[in-house]
């Protein structure tokens, strides 16, 4: 959203002068203090649920700050990817929405994603979402080694990275 205002309301021009039309610096710098609020928040939740709450997480305190970056990055990421795609402010923002709404129901959260149609079990393995339920899942609620999940942790950091794709 923050990267798609700047083009629609004629800013795109000042943004990239003041990155010394740098785009990686430009983008970082717009999402750097996104970043650090959605850490903030993410594990400020999971401080509460974690440590006030006491719910147990064999996994250990490592693998929840990991699981919060991975989460946050590959989010972020995920939103500039589909923005490079469809560079509508209107319609990234729509297929955003539209992954957010259908990722709870085709991640296996509700129901076991192996029983589920292939083409939907398919597509969940491009949600971002679906790969950090997998690492909580194995790495912080059963408290498996990372190694166990890093096909996931992998999509995770894959998710992160292609953004930079369409910066070049």
């Amino acid at each position: 959203y923050s990267i798609g205002t700047e083009l629609k309301f004629g800013r795109a021009h000042q943004w990239m002068q003041l990155a010394d039309n740098n785009i990686m610096l430009a983008v970082t710098g717009k999402l750097l203090p996104q970043t650090l609020i959605f850490l903030t928040i993410f594990l400020g939740y999971e401080w509460y649920v974690y440590g006030y709450l006491n719910f147990p997480h064999p996994g250990g305190l490592h693998m929840i700050i990991l699981m919060a970056v991975l989460t946050v990055l590959s989010s972020q990421g995920f939103g500039v990817f589909v923005f490079g795609l469809i560079p509508s402010l209107r319609m990234s923002m729509s297929v955003c929405s539209l992954c957010a709404v259908v990722v709870v129901s085709a991640c296996g959260v509700t129901f076991p994603l192996f029983a589920m149609v292939c083409l939907i079990e398919s597509l969940a393995q491009i949600i971002p979402f679906r790969h950090n339920y997998m690492v909580y899942q194995l790495g912080v609620f059963n408290g498996f080694p990372l190694f166990v999940a890093w096909v996931n942790v992998l999509a995770l950091v894959w998710f992160a990275v292609p953004h930079i794709l369409f910066l070049c």
